[in-house]
């Protein structure tokens, strides 16, 4: 009897322990929770705010839980707290770091879900991107390059080539009250892109080499260098900070910068946005790194169907006319633009088309550093293009081989 009744207590504790820690179980009538990392601030948080509200209300069993991270913070936290089973079940975060979180088994494809009808939705240019060994890792929700921005109380036409870009900025150039024609952080290689690919320069060639030290390179740093030292249009040293007070002092004609820009502008400054010109020595256009911003898996996600759900939601049309028009977001849906009133969302919606993908391959982040390095050594004069140009690529060789190894 005595023992009878001691089987029925284990089997009933073993019942209990067994339900108790099943993944993923869940109470009768609770939701499944779907946490969403981002580091959107002002206009762009509260948009995506508005569209996780609206998701929320309409899901009875899907509650999406947000936290904001700050940006300079966010790739190293997403690194280090998913691979430990923490973390997000998905984050928003531009593309150029896929291959690098791919091959860490930080993010996971999501081929399965993701058919030709919710690819549809998206401006081919910003889906290519989030591929990565020809698997799709993320859905995109925005994209970003660098245009021209003017004062329209200096400059009523924006130029359509450097020729024009230079000539208007000699005119507004003034040592004595310290303005300048043209303002952005030219020693900045990400803001030297557009010259960069408009003079014909590549990163990587098809094979996947790095093409640094070519002449269309060396062509393209010279040009920025000629901006501040033969032209003298621009200032001899630049900052962001530097690019934005000057803008919102007047004493800037025309700056290169991206979306984020129009947050730091004083209210009430006159001033329009432009596609950036067509190089006059090569008669290319001007095409800046793209940033396609997208939302991404955890390879670690306990509830990956459900999180799906929540990121085809985000980026359908409904989702994606409140980013453009209350985040004021260049966003990826193409439906979102049948209802488009803003002109500066049209300007970075025609540079999309003269842009280029930031490579996404982890060899891409040893790229950064020894090209700024080299460009901020030839645009202040201390040494010739070509010279620079090889060392960085000889630089960038070594450090992929040993990343290899």
């Amino acid at each position: 009897m005595r023992f009878h009744r001691l089987v029925l207590i284990i089997t009933a504790v073993v019942v209990f322990l067994g339900l108790s820690e099943t993944p993923g179980a869940l109470a009768q009538g609770e939701k499944t929770q779907v946490v969403l990392w981002h580091s959107y601030r002002g206009a762009e948080r509260k948009a995506l705010e508005q569209v996780v509200e609206a998701f929320n209300a309409s899901h009875s069993s899907i509650e999406v839980r947000m936290l904001a991270v700050p940006f300079d913070a966010f790739p190293d936290k997403i690194t280090n707290a998913i691979p430990q089973g923490k973390g997000p079940d998905i984050f928003i975060f531009a593309h150029d770091r896929i291959g690098n979180w791919a091959e860490s088994k930080v993010i996971t494809p999501i081929d399965f879900w993701a058919d030709d009808q919710v690819l549809a939705r998206f401006m081919p240019q910003t889906v290519e991107p989030l591929k990565y060994r020809r698997k799709l890792y993320g859905l995109p929700m925005a994209f970003k390059s660098t245009v021209l921005f003017y004062n329209k109380d200096l400059i009523q036409t924006p130029p359509k080539t450097t020729d024009e870009m230079i000539a208007l900025a000699k005119q507004h150039t003034n040592k004595e009250t310290k303005s300048y024609g043209l303002v952005y952080e030219f020693a900045n290689f990400y803001m030297h892109a557009a010259w960069f690919h408009g003079f014909g320069a590549r990163v990587f060639d098809d094979a996947g080499n790095v093409t640094l030290d070519t002449p269309e390179a060396a062509a393209s740093f010279q040009f920025a260098q000629d901006l501040r030292n033969k032209y003298k249009v621009v200032p001899q040293e630049s900052t962001s900070v530097l690019v934005t007070s000057l803008f919102n002092e007047g004493k800037a004609a025309m700056v290169i910068n991206g979306p984020w820009f129009r947050a730091e502008l004083k209210p009430g400054l006159n001033y329009g946005v432009a596609p950036l010109p067509i190089v006059s020595a090569t008669q290319q256009p001007a095409r800046p790194f793209m940033g396609s911003e997208a939302v991404l898996m955890s390879a670690r996600s306990k509830h990956q169907e459900e999180a799906f759900e929540v990121m085809t939601y985000l980026t359908d049309v409904d989702a994606a006319v409140i980013r453009m028009n209350v985040g004021k977001q260049p966003v990826a849906t193409a439906g979102a633009y049948e209802s488009v009133s803003d002109p500066m969302i049209k300007v970075f919606r025609a540079q999309l088309d003269n842009s280029v993908p930031m490579p996404n391959t982890p060899q891409m982040l040893l790229v950064w550093s020894p090209v700024t390095n080299a460009l901020n050594a030839v645009v202040t004069g201390r040494s010739a293009p070509a010279e620079e140009l090889r060392k960085a690529q000889a630089e960038i060789e070594k450090s992929i081989a040993a990343s290899r190894r």
